[in-house]
Protein backbone atom coordinates (compact mmCIF):
# COMPACT_ATOMS: atom_id res chain seq x y z
CA UNK A 1 0.00 0.00 0.00
CA UNK A 2 2.73 2.46 0.98
CA UNK A 3 4.89 1.75 -2.06
CA UNK A 4 1.94 2.11 -4.43
CA UNK A 5 0.41 5.21 -2.88
CA UNK A 6 3.45 7.16 -1.77
CA UNK A 7 6.00 6.17 -4.39
CA UNK A 8 3.97 4.91 -7.36
CA UNK A 9 5.69 1.51 -7.20
CA UNK A 10 3.27 -1.29 -8.03
CA UNK A 11 4.54 -4.46 -6.40
CA UNK A 12 1.19 -6.19 -5.92
CA UNK A 13 -2.55 -5.87 -5.61
CA UNK A 14 -3.82 -4.99 -2.13
CA UNK A 15 -6.35 -7.61 -1.04
CA UNK A 16 -8.53 -6.54 1.85
CA UNK A 17 -12.04 -7.79 2.66
CA UNK A 18 -13.63 -5.59 -0.02
CA UNK A 19 -11.23 -6.70 -2.75
CA UNK A 20 -11.60 -10.37 -1.80
CA UNK A 21 -15.40 -10.16 -1.74
CA UNK A 22 -15.69 -8.31 -5.04
CA UNK A 23 -13.09 -10.41 -6.84
CA UNK A 24 -15.17 -13.46 -5.98
CA UNK A 25 -18.51 -11.83 -6.83
CA UNK A 26 -17.16 -10.65 -10.19
CA UNK A 27 -15.74 -14.09 -10.97
CA UNK A 28 -12.16 -12.84 -11.09
CA UNK A 29 -11.07 -15.59 -8.69
CA UNK A 30 -12.47 -18.56 -6.84
CA UNK A 31 -9.85 -18.38 -4.11
CA UNK A 32 -10.36 -17.46 -0.45
CA UNK A 33 -6.71 -16.98 0.51
CA UNK A 34 -5.61 -13.33 0.01
CA UNK A 35 -2.23 -14.36 -1.45
CA UNK A 36 -3.91 -16.56 -4.06
CA UNK A 37 -6.47 -13.85 -4.83
CA UNK A 38 -3.64 -11.39 -5.34
CA UNK A 39 -1.88 -13.79 -7.72
CA UNK A 40 -5.07 -14.24 -9.76
CA UNK A 41 -5.69 -10.49 -9.96
CA UNK A 42 -2.07 -9.74 -10.90
CA UNK A 43 -2.51 -12.02 -13.94
CA UNK A 44 -5.63 -10.12 -15.06
CA UNK A 45 -4.70 -6.50 -14.40
CA UNK A 46 -1.72 -4.71 -15.98
CA UNK A 47 1.00 -3.98 -13.40
CA UNK A 48 0.75 -0.24 -14.00
CA UNK A 49 -2.84 -0.36 -12.68
CA UNK A 50 -2.44 -2.60 -9.61
CA UNK A 51 -2.63 0.16 -6.99
CA UNK A 52 -5.48 2.00 -8.70
CA UNK A 53 -7.39 -1.25 -9.29
CA UNK A 54 -7.21 -2.03 -5.58
CA UNK A 55 -8.58 1.41 -4.75
CA UNK A 56 -11.43 1.01 -7.27
CA UNK A 57 -12.52 -2.29 -5.76
CA UNK A 58 -12.22 -0.99 -2.20
CA UNK A 59 -14.28 2.12 -3.06
CA UNK A 60 -16.91 0.07 -4.88
CA UNK A 61 -17.07 -2.41 -2.01
CA UNK A 62 -17.58 0.37 0.53
CA UNK A 63 -20.03 2.50 -1.43
CA UNK A 64 -22.04 0.11 -3.57
CA UNK A 65 -21.35 -3.58 -3.22
CA UNK A 66 -21.40 -4.07 0.53
CA UNK A 67 -21.29 -7.49 2.16
CA UNK A 68 -24.82 -7.15 3.45
CA UNK A 69 -27.58 -5.87 1.20
CA UNK A 70 -25.30 -5.25 -1.80
CA UNK A 71 -26.46 -2.66 -4.32
CA UNK A 72 -24.43 -4.01 -7.19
Amino acid sequence: VVLGNAFGINVGVVVDTHVARLANRLGLTKQADPVKIEQDLMKLVPQADWTLFSHWLIWHGRRRCAARKPDC
